[in-house]
């Protein structure tokens, strides 16, 4: 987390802040600033993206609206960053559970009358619990705790009450077959299709500064120019989101065909 405060124009912004008035303008032309907290970044995030930011549009000659930009820039992204640290955890819950449920579906599923073992894969080898009463005594605990909800969630992560217990888990907590199963074959999708919605969302709020208010135009019939999709990359690359070295094709290419793909 960082804090610090910026002194963008925002007779610039009217785009974006439709509801300010000109006294409201005027009084933060008199003030020092307006705050920004970054609940994604550190002093060190901070000053990479602002001094790579500086730097880009230098390069594409809108150096003049670093102030305007790096404020909408920085915005945006705490918006965009909740849906996609959620995206991501809703996969991993997803991969955790099906995991424990398959593990859990193998001690369910087991014949009691044979061996039953539980082993830990170390650095230095394989250890094995061959007792099979103790191997189930501590299956069933771990299944039982799971029920009564008596479990880290920041290990198991909270999605696996849902993906086990049903949505009802308060009044009926009890791991069903059924839902035993159905977890243990979830086939969890990466989410990067929402992720890449989610660039195309901060490039298109972007892009309406750009087209209003500096040189960086597009005409009417044209969705993204080169010019735009080249900076674009560089500002998803400046916070982390994109490498250029595990992109194939040209950053322009890139990005025009990911508004293509994402745009509803």
């Amino acid at each position: 987390m960082f804090e610090t405060t910026l002194k963008p124009n925002f007779r610039k912004l009217t785009d974006y802040f439709t509801d300010l008035t000109e006294a409201k303008i005027n009084e933060i032309e008199a003030s020092d600033g307006v705050p920004v907290i970054l609940e994604y970044m550190n002093e060190d995030d901070y000053y990479r993206v602002s001094d790579g930011l500086k730097s880009l549009l230098n390069k594409y000659s809108i150096d003049g609206h670093w102030d305007e930009i790096l404020y909408l820039l920085l915005q945006k992204n705490e918006q965009m960053r909740v849906r996609y640290d959620a995206y991501w955890r809703n996969y991993e819950d997803d991969l955790t559970s099906r995991e424990v449920a398959k593990f859990l579906l193998a001690y369910k599923t087991s014949n009691p009358r044979h061996d039953f073992h539980l082993s830990a894969k170390t650095m230095t080898g394989n250890l094995t619990i061959k007792d099979s009463a103790i191997s189930r005594w501590i299956a069933e605990l771990i299944y039982q705790n799971i029920e009564d909800q008596k479990f880290p969630f920041h290990l198991f992560g909270e999605k696996i009450i849902f993906n086990l217990l049903g949505e009802d888990f308060t009044s009926n907590p009890i791991i069903s077959m059924e839902r035993l199963q159905a977890t243990a074959n979830l086939k969890p999708q990466k989410p990067t299709k929402k992720i890449k919605k989610l660039y195309v969302e901060l490039c298109l709020y972007l892009q309406v500064y750009l087209i209003n208010r500096t040189e960086r135009t597009a005409p009417a019939n044209v969705l993204l120019t080169d010019a735009q999709a080249n900076l674009f990359f560089e500002v998803l690359e400046l916070l982390g989101y994109l490498d250029r070295d595990k992109v194939e094709s040209e950053p322009k290419d890139y990005i025009h065909a990911m508004f293509r793909n994402n745009i509803n």
